[in-house]
């Protein structure tokens, strides 16, 4: 399904694209006008882009704190009674009240007899 739309999205906008000549060369200039005028900003606004590069590194610093906290912090208060972090155990012992019939699949079919 998501192939479908990506074909639809380009196609709407293959099919509002200008067909004159010079509006397609008016919609090249602009776009290659746009495309210079933003990647240069940081050449003329230099301050701007010191200041924003610096709160990035301090947002990234306080993002990996953040995360190495919640792990920390989910691995701590997984004490010896906290059974919620741990492996179910292979056997069927401390599965609680399953009994060997609860644990077999009920999709199965019983067998049938072939007889003629």
């Amino acid at each position: 399904m998501s192939l479908f739309r990506i074909a639809i999205v380009l196609s709407l906008g293959v099919a509002v694209m200008p067909s004159d000549r010079a509006q397609q060369e008016e919609l090249y200039t602009r776009a290659a006008s746009a495309a210079h005028w933003t990647m240069t900003f940081c050449d003329r606004n230099g301050r701007t882009c010191e200041v924003s590069a610096g709160l990035w590194d301090a947002f990234l610093k306080k993002a990996e704190f953040a995360g190495k906290l919640v792990y920390d912090v989910a691995l701590h208060t997984a004490g010896p009674e906290d059974t919620s972090l741990k492996a179910i155990p292979a056997s069927s012992e401390g599965r609680g009240t399953l009994s060997p019939r609860d644990l077999e699949p009920d999709w199965r079919g019983a067998p049938q007899e072939h007889g003629i």
